[in-house]
């Protein structure tokens, strides 16, 4: 079995990972882009752990990726609260 190339897009259910492999940045560049561990960036991607950015974060982000904030997958954006607020 070959291994896929650094940034090759791959098959992967990780909506974060392929963002990332759009834009063609290695996880330590995205996680120094955005001010995060790289291992935090692995749990994500794992979906070992939920992603939880500050605003600033989630700016920096957003510009990394090349995307607009209402333009991201829903399972990237924080759970919306159940109290009727939108």
């Amino acid at each position: 079995m070959t291994r896929p190339k650094k940034f090759q897009l791959q098959e992967t259910n990780s909506p974060f990972k392929r963002l990332r492999l759009s834009v063609k940045l290695s996880q330590e560049q995205l996680a120094r882009q955005i001010g995060v561990a790289v291992s935090t960036i692995r749990r994500w991607e794992k979906g070992q752990a939920e992603p939880t950015m500050t605003v600033a974060q989630m700016k920096e982000f957003c510009k990394a990726v090349k995307q607009n904030f209402d333009d991201l997958p829903d399972s990237l954006l924080p759970p919306a609260n159940n109290d009727g607020v939108k």
